[in-house]
């Protein structure tokens, strides 16, 4: 069975900030970065359980794109696959996610 994806508005402030950073430094990797990502991403539509869950905190599940993280839950009741945020490998990550 196939799950939506759900893409939380912190993602839409993550994706920003990474092309931001991205576009100073590695202009030629930004589009092939967000194909990746997207392809990644939807392949969780059909194997949401294929990421480990992340040991720090086990509400999320851990997609790792290149670099970056894209931290993410199951929702079997409505079969949705809901993307929290996306850090880079680098990034505290324990205070980032404790924002939420």
């Amino acid at each position: 069975m196939k799950y939506h994806l759900k893409y939380l508005p912190e993602t839409v402030t993550d994706r920003a900030e990474i092309k931001d950073y991205l576009s100073q430094y590695y202009v030629s990797t930004v589009k092939k970065f967000f194909v990746l990502l997207k392809v990644r991403i939807a392949q969780l539509k059909i194997y949401p359980y294929s990421c480990p869950v992340y040991e720090d905190d086990p509400d999320y599940r851990v997609l790792v794109v290149g670099e970056y993280l894209v931290f993410y839950t199951i929702n079997e009741e409505d079969k949705t696959v809901e993307i929290h945020r996306i850090f880079h490998e680098l990034q505290n990550i324990k205070r980032q996610l404790n924002k939420d």
